[in-house]
């Protein structure tokens, strides 16, 4: 007789798969499925462009390949063609995208009646898939800076069709609560980031805090080399301040603002420094122009989109890892940086606090004053916070979060 297994549907109302080189929903997905040992479950995903039944450590590598090769071709596109970006972006096809992206999830909510658990990574999916007679346990995990409806309405420029989405998207967020049986967030920011923009004070007995989890054992496993300077052309000396910022190029990451710290430093302070960043987006040639505007693009290096496992090799041998990002969640890469004993100097903002004491473990910066982030930078020791640094991210490990899930799991069954 074979055992039968509870099911679970992952599912998210953006695209993608589970990855590691992924943010928010799909890196926890995959850690959720590639280190769990329990063998009662079964897990499928559900994302915009891709379904996938029984889920399993060995064929989560293979899952960028099962991507249609219409989805990769319009991923390629959005990357290199300015016309497809302005086309698909424009306010006259952005309607036709939610509606077809509504449909799309609708058409499966006959299977959500085959599921014990529907896990839905944001505030939208769940009442579009969930069938009315669905009986299953329904968790909602909500990773984004608020609303997500907050952030979707700004895909148009059309201030009557933004607020046309948020109000329809809104409707749905709140179908979505009702219907949830558990609401968790990654950070108490998140929480309150997500309770002021919907302007609603969630039910505290359907809520619960399951923080982001690192892999302490691959940090821990990953040597102190500094080949991976010469891999990737950074030059320093002993006078040199070394500075390593891992953010995409957005407004929200405020790398604009960072290096206007960095021309104090330079100009001002008189210091020899160097600021690396690994990351890619829209504010890529902005930033680069605001580099060579400011007279310091021999002191910034942009090293484009890197591999994860030479991300985690670089914070081994940077001393300062530097962040200017607002609206925090919870941030892995803050986490990595502690677990790798890097020096952590990040945004006096939301999750941030929840992980880093100033002066103890990190320290904190206030991101609107780039003259206070240079007077930070040449003032601190960066080694007198290391050890605790390491204390603190062993308290955020991987398997703690994927317990807590399961607990949550076995609790609802």
């Amino acid at each position: 007789m074979c055992n039968v297994k509870n099911k679970i549907l992952f599912n998210i109302f953006t695209d993608g798969y589970p990855n590691l080189t992924a943010g928010g929903p799909n890196n926890i997905i995959y850690k959720i499925i590639n280190n769990h040992s329990s063998k009662s479950y079964q897990f499928d995903y559900l994302s915009s462009d891709l379904f996938k039944e029984n889920l399993d450590k060995s064929n989560l590598p293979t899952m960028m390949h099962d991507r249609t090769s219409k989805k990769k071709m319009t991923v390629h596109l959005s990357e290199k063609s300015s016309l497809y970006r302005k086309i698909f972006s424009s306010d006259f096809y952005i309607p036709y995208h939610f509606y077809k992206k509504s449909n799309y999830f609708k058409s499966f909510q006959s299977r959500s009646l085959n599921y014990q658990i529907l896990h839905c990574q944001d505030s939208i999916a769940l009442s579009l898939i969930a069938h009315p007679n669905c009986k299953s346990k329904k968790i909602v995990t909500i990773h984004s800076k608020g609303s997500l409806s907050d952030e979707l309405k700004n895909m148009a420029r059309n201030e009557n069709l933004r607020r046309k989405i948020e109000l329809r998207l809104k409707n749905i967020e709140k179908r979505t609560l009702e219907e949830a049986d558990v609401i968790t967030f990654p950070s108490k920011a998140a929480k309150n980031y997500f309770e002021n923009s919907m302007g609603k004070v969630l039910n505290e007995d359907k809520t619960r805090i399951i923080y982001n989890g690192i892999d302490l054992e691959l940090i821990q496993n990953i040597e102190q080399d500094l080949m991976i300077l010469s891999k990737y052309k950074i030059e320093k000396n002993d006078k040199t301040l070394l500075l390593f910022n891992i953010a995409a190029h957005t407004k929200a990451k405020n790398i604009d603002i960072l290096l206007n710290a960095i021309a104090l430093l330079k100009n001002k302070y008189k210091k020899e420094v160097l600021l690396v960043n690994a990351g890619v987006g829209d504010l890529t040639d902005e930033l680069k122009g605001l580099s060579k505007k400011l007279q310091i693009d021999k002191n910034v290096k942009f090293l484009g989109k890197i591999p994860n496992e030479d991300i985690l090799s670089l914070l081994k041998v940077i001393s300062i890892f530097i962040m200017t990002s607002e609206k925090v969640i919870f941030d892995l890469v803050v986490l990595e940086a502690l677990a790798s004993g890097a020096c952590a100097v990040v945004s006096n903002e939301g999750g941030n606090c929840e992980i880093i004491r100033d002066g103890v473990n990190g320290f904190l910066i206030e991101i609107d004053d780039p003259e206070s982030i240079a007077h930070k930078l040449i003032t601190i020791n960066p080694d007198s916070v290391k050890e605790n640094a390491k204390k603190t991210a062993s308290r955020f490990s991987v398997n703690k979060m994927i317990n807590d899930y399961f607990e949550l799991y076995d609790s609802l069954l």
